[in-house]
């Protein structure tokens, strides 16, 4: 039977191959998004309103329903694994008795594959201030330094034989030039009332030109300005 089948069925080959395509295309279609292809997100929590806080990384659909992305532990100098993230308006958000309570809201560029968040608490309104940084559009290369100010006072930074000076909110990126042995010294100051130049952080960095370097400045009522520094190896792109 199957030969007299075969006979009659000039165009088998034909039929077959339409038959195989019918199960292959829609595995194909069915495949889901790779996870370098979606947004990715990483925390920088510089000092926690709560040690050890459980948060959600959540955004709202049309109708205003919570869409979670991940759950992060928040906890002081912290640095979350990049997580799964949406483009958009996202929050850091916290579960009650009823529905999420949103603690940070910031906004995910829509032409970023990755972008770090750094986290500033608000103890008096228990919620952080989120500083998206977008390390592709800043052109933050390796082997270079990201400086931030997030204190009200000029800061004055040397990276080597490099100097350079950062106003409040300012955003710098440098290169350090470190000597032959592949150290540089990396001396922070700020300028007081007296237009003078205070010392508050003096280091010997060795220099890695596969990483990239933040270097946040923060608020302190004791040395005036605090220094919150980390090396970042992506990737980025």
């Amino acid at each position: 039977m199957l030969q007299l089948w075969l006979k009659r069925s000039s165009n088998f080959p034909a039929r077959l191959l339409g038959v195989l395509l019918v199960g292959i295309l829609p595995i194909v279609h069915a495949q889901p998004e790779s996870k370098e292809s979606t947004p990715q997100l990483r925390i920088i929590c510089v000092s926690s309103l709560v040690e050890n806080q459980d948060v959600v990384l959540a955004s709202r659909d049309d109708k205003g329903a919570w869409q979670e992305h991940a759950n992060v532990k928040l906890r002081s100098s912290f640095i979350s694994d990049w997580l799964p993230a949406h483009t958009g308006e996202l929050h850091l958000a916290l579960r009650g008795e009823g529905e999420l309570q949103s603690i940070c809201k910031f906004v995910y560029p829509d032409d970023a594959k990755r972008v770090m968040l750094v986290l500033l608490p608000d103890p008096v309104k228990k919620t952080y201030m989120g500083d998206v940084i977008n390390p592709a559009k800043l052109k933050f290369a390796k082997g270079s330094t990201l400086l931030v100010n997030y204190s009200p006072m000029n800061a004055s930074i040397m990276l080597g034989s490099v100097k350079t000076s950062v106003k409040p909110g300012e955003r710098v990126i440098v290169k350090p030039v470190p000597d032959k042995n592949g150290m540089f010294r990396m001396l922070v100051a700020y300028t007081n009332e007296n237009k003078q130049l205070v010392p508050c952080y003096d280091r010997y960095i060795s220099n890695n030109e596969e990483s990239r370097d933040l270097l946040l400045l923060l608020p302190d009522p004791t040395l005036g300005l605090r220094v919150y520094s980390l090396p970042e190896f992506g990737p980025f792109e």
